[in-house]
């Protein structure tokens, strides 16, 4: 995916309304990870379970955490001048901060074993890309996790009662969310600037073994066609979810149709921002993939 204080990876996981990212934490725990430094792309909605002020002070700890007596009266006098949690103070236990830092530490291990995983799936590299996963796109990475023996370790129920959470799977229910959108960013090298590729699609339509682009910035008749098929569909919402797009944006567009006379109906979208030709080259492969996650 990408628990809010929210991560994403470039890859980033998490989960909410529901969009995620892999990578590395920013400002909430994601269900998502990054593989790099960079940052990623700043437009479009992210997936996130959020936490409450007090929990997110209390996940804010370092991974391991050694439980002393010294550590226990700074939890102490936390509560005495953090709102909220003098109430909670009792549920600091021993037994429950080191359950906390015991999972946190599987946790971040499991999350580094998917951006692995997604990696290599999808013929990306931790210093070269970073990406983000929501809604189907989601479900599709999960998917292959559990395919390849990846489990979700589960919150201890002492942890979960210390951060007034449920300790729900970062993944979340995506039961009747059909439109994915997945995110790479090609970080920049030399003198290469780098760019992003932001790839929307339907669940519902499914891409066959033969795929075309059609470039929407053409203006010509099927582009109008496919724009307009797109506008009307379920990725019309999913395109207005991430700031929309028009012929006279900036970044390029381009339209994934079924058939190679581009007649089959459209499947999917890509809008590319500095790597056009790797949005003609791979957009269209790591759609089919996605969709072959989806049952």
């Amino acid at each position: 995916m990408t628990i809010s204080q929210t991560t994403i990876h470039s890859h980033k996981l998490s989960s909410a309304p529901r969009e995620a990212i892999l990578g590395k934490p920013s400002g909430s725990v994601s269900v998502a990870t990054r593989s790099s430094s960079a940052e990623p792309p700043a437009s479009g909605p992210v997936d996130t379970v959020s936490l409450s002020a007090q929990a997110q002070f209390r996940m804010s700890g370092a991974t391991r955490m050694a439980v002393t007596a010294d550590s226990l009266a700074q939890a102490a006098a936390a509560a005495e001048t953090v709102p909220g949690l003098n109430a909670d103070a009792e549920l600091f236990t021993p037994e429950a901060l080191a359950a906390h830092a015991d999972w946190r530490e599987k946790h971040n291990e499991y999350r580094g074993k998917v951006r692995s995983l997604v990696d290599q799936t999808f013929g990306l590299s931790a210093d070269g890309n970073s990406w983000a996963a929501g809604g189907a796109a989601l479900t599709a990475i999960k998917n292959l996790a559990e395919k390849n023996g990846l489990i979700e370790p589960d919150m201890p129920p002492a942890a979960a009662k210390m951060l007034q959470t449920t300790g729900e799977s970062m993944w979340t229910d995506k039961s009747g969310v059909s439109t994915g959108m997945f995110d790479v960013t090609f970080l920049p090298k030399g003198t290469e600037k780098g760019g992003n590729l932001r790839i929307l699609f339907d669940g519902a339509r499914k891409p066959d073994a033969d795929t075309s682009l059609v470039d929407l910035k053409t203006g010509g008749l099927k582009a109008q066609a496919a724009l307009s098929s797109i506008r009307a569909s379920a990725l019309g919402a999913a395109l207005d979810s991430v700031g929309g797009w028009t012929p006279g944006s900036a970044a390029n567009a381009y339209a994934i149709t079924n058939g190679t006379d581009r007649r089959g109906g459209v499947v999917g979208m890509v809008i590319a921002n500095g790597v056009e030709d790797e949005a003609r080259e791979r957009s269209a492969t790591i759609l089919k993939t996605l969709q072959s996650l989806i049952p």
